[in-house]
């Protein structure tokens, strides 16, 4: 059979191939970049769920634990349960002494039972001298014949408030959905690649003239997407393949600008953490505008706040531009550490709040003991502090009252921060934390909230070794207390 080469070197053909190359990279490096980004957030996701979820076992399970409480078990089972309920995962949760060895499944195998497992988990070694230890995902193989399988573990120390550590949790679960969800969402990009970049050619050939213009905007919507210009669309016409074509590249064009949306929201959402010392400092400069006054102490104590408030609007913003990283590892070291006195940080912040709190009849109280002093960031631990009480003011109505008072306990500094606002719904209370979650979309929009201040303060608090914890009544006002170890 001879093969027609005029037919291969004709313009025709050259654009079909050329056009079926451009295509067929494109969707390879977009293909590429949406299973990178889409497996890197459901990991992300996941393991910030169940480092949360360890987190909540070893503190729920940490008096039942040291007490030696027989149903302890039962605990421990409906934890896994509830896990698994919410995760759509099968969860498993491993109780370990503070030499490594199980003593509670929740699976109710023995083949774990009274197991050492430091030799098969070295970060048990780390969780146990009280290291944070992120979660992590990995592959395993189980089963005869072995089958190769994803899963993720996470671990969390149990404190007790007057022996220390006295063990630890450690969480495995699957995530073989995952696995099955990428693979899915890969395969049928590959076929709806595979039968676009064969639609391309094989109109490309039958009538090139037609197809050139809409090739040639597609081609030129592919390159700049990947200039950063993500809000592209073609428009649908032609014959049924290149309708086709049209569609499935809108419609991946419109996830890849989904998610740049969401970190444009991101940063978005986050700015409210700005205005805090910004109106900070229009209160401190409207009063030295409107003062008459010749004391020139006066003026430098406001100026020295408006100093302060500019080095912490700074310190905040980069902060803000690094909030993605903390939320891969909240436990990292921190760069900056030094003796804060906590009592007078928190004085300082509730006098450059006073004034918001007065425009709105709020009285504010502050009790403290003296000399409670922490190790840490100071600007990021006043951020937490003014994020906070910025919230009781903000969400307390006209006459109400925001409390905070400061003292200590045998392990940790406690920051108290009470109102007598409209308070949160038990339901809700789990979930205040999580990224950009309200209880009221409309109230905090009008009040500036974007739900992402108590994500930031929670994280912050974690990367100092502390906890902060949560209880309001509907109606009635909120209390959030701040623990921070004295020492890191």
């Amino acid at each position: 059979m001879r093969i027609n080469k005029r037919i291969f070197s004709s313009l025709r053909w050259k654009i079909a191939v050329a056009y079926l190359i451009v295509t067929g990279v494109g969707f390879f490096v977009i293909d590429a970049s949406i299973m990178q980004i889409l497996e890197k957030d459901y990991i992300d996701e996941k393991s910030k769920s169940f480092q949360l979820y360890a987190l909540q076992t070893a503190q729920t399970i940490a008096n039942s634990y040291y007490d030696k409480d027989p149903d302890i078990y039962y605990e421990i089972r409906g934890l896994g349960e509830e896990y698994s309920r919410i995760e759509g995962e099968s969860t498993r949760i491993l109780v370990l002494n503070r030499n490594g060895v199980v003593e509670y499944d929740s699976f109710q195998s023995v083949s774990l039972l009274r197991r050492d497992l430091k030799s098969d988990y070295p970060e048990i070694v780390s969780v146990l001298k009280g290291d944070f230890v992120p979660a992590r995902d990995l592959y395993i193989y189980t089963g005869n014949p072995p089958e190769r399988k994803r899963v993720m573990y996470s671990y969390a120390p149990i404190i007790h408030h007057s022996d220390g550590i006295i063990g630890m949790v450690l969480i495995s679960t699957s995530l073989e959905n995952i696995d099955a969800l990428l693979g899915e969402i890969s395969r049928l990009y590959r076929i709806y690649s595979a039968a676009i970049s064969l639609a391309v050619i094989l109109i490309s050939i039958a009538i090139s003239g037609l197809i050139t213009q809409p090739i040639k905007e597609l081609t030129d919507s592919i390159t700049k997407m990947s200039q950063g210009h993500l809000n592209q669309r073609i428009k649908i016409h032609g014959s049924h393949e290149l309708r086709q074509l049209g569609t499935a590249f809108n419609i991946m064009s419109e996830k890849l600008e989904n998610l740049d949306n969401a970190r444009n929201e991101f940063v978005s959402n986050a700015s409210h953490e700005l205005k805090t010392p910004l109106s900070a400092m229009k209160v401190l400069i409207e009063s030295l505008l409107h003062m008459d006054m010749d004391d020139p102490g006066i003026y430098k104590e406001f100026l020295a706040d408006i100093n302060f408030e500019i080095d912490r609007l700074n310190a905040i913003i980069t902060d803000l531009l690094t909030l993605v990283q903390l939320d891969k590892n909240v436990g990292s070291t921190l760069q900056k550490m030094e003796s804060v006195e906590l009592t007078e940080l928190t004085r300082r912040t509730v006098r450059n709040l006073q004034l918001l709190a007065e425009q709105k009849r709020i009285t504010m109280e502050l009790y403290s003991d003296e000399d409670v002093v922490v190790e840490g960031d100071g600007v990021k631990l006043q951020q937490v502090i003014s994020n906070l009480v910025d919230n009781a003011i903000k969400y307390t109505p006209e006459g109400g009252r925001v409390t905070i008072s400061i003292s200590k306990s045998p392990e940790f500094a406690i920051v108290k921060i009470s109102d007598t606002g409209i308070g949160i719904p038990a339901e809700y209370l789990s979930k205040i934390f999580d990224r950009f979650f309200r209880v009221d979309k409309a109230r905090s929009r009008s009040t500036g909230g974007t739900g992402l201040g108590l994500s930031i303060a929670n994280r912050i608090v974690l990367m100092h070794g502390g906890y902060i914890r949560v209880t309001s009544e509907e109606g009635k006002g909120s209390t959030f207390q701040v623990e921070l170890p004295y020492k890191q």
